[in-house]
């Protein structure tokens, strides 16, 4: 009896095990670094290749890219135009999930110097039958979450700049979490440059648009016969 124990426990930790090698093979997570005399970067980013919709998964993989590329080509513009005192870029990216919304979150620290700034980027998908990029304001009513926000603000007033606040911008920085919409602010933004890059978390309910609410219809069922 206790070696029939044993074994329903190993093959429950393989499975555990199993479980957790599906879940991180989604994506892979990809190391650049190069360093020249006017200029070091460092950047790790991941690689989607397991999600459900290829035709998204180039698009996001794409759309990676292409800003740490925009992101290079500043950092080497800036390097050429003052010699001297190189650049430096380090790239740091979080993946989040939230059943099938994936929210992929990259900040870019530059520093010259003395002189430090970091901003943050996110492209948030939808990975479902016809799954799709999706801007803030596909997802929440703006100007229910700009209200949100602003008394996130103005409740902390010891961390956060007491200047009137304009907006979410339409490319802030979002990921979903725990039915929550978590903004995540450029360094400057909202608050002195010591809180880094801070995040303010709005519950989605009363935000979240109506038509995102609804649930998709069930697949019908079938009943098997036997003859």
């Amino acid at each position: 009896m206790k070696r029939i124990s044993i074994v329903f426990f190993i093959i429950g930790i393989l499975f555990i095990a199993g479980q957790s090698v599906t879940a991180e093979s989604e994506y892979k997570i990809v190391h650049k670094d190069k360093v020249t005399e006017d200029w070091e970067v460092h950047v790790d980013y991941p690689r989607f290749e397991h999600l459900e919709s290829k035709d998204l998964q180039d698009t996001v993989n794409f759309q990676i890219v292409q800003k740490l590329e925009d992101t290079l080509r500043d950092v080497k513009r800036g390097a050429g135009e003052m010699m001297g005192v190189p650049y430096l870029y380090y790239e740091e990216t979080s993946v989040f999930k939230e059943k099938t919304f994936y929210s992929v979150v990259m900040t870019s620290h530059i520093s010259r110097g003395n002189r430090y700034n970091s901003t943050v980027t996110s492209i948030n998908f939808q990975d479902d039958r016809g799954g799709s990029i999706k801007k803030l304001k596909d997802l929440v009513y703006i100007d229910r979450l700009n209200k949100e926000v602003k008394k996130a603000l103005e409740a902390d007033p010891e961390m956060y700049l007491q200047e009137p606040f304009a907006g979410v911008r339409d490319n802030t920085a979002f990921y979903v979490k725990d039915e929550h919409l978590v903004l995540v602010f450029n360094k400057f933004e909202v608050a002195a440059g010591v809180h880094g890059t801070p995040e303010i978390s709005v519950p989605l309910k009363g935000i979240l648009k109506e038509e995102l609410e609804k649930k998709v219809p069930p697949l019908p069922s079938y009943t098997l016969s036997t003859y």
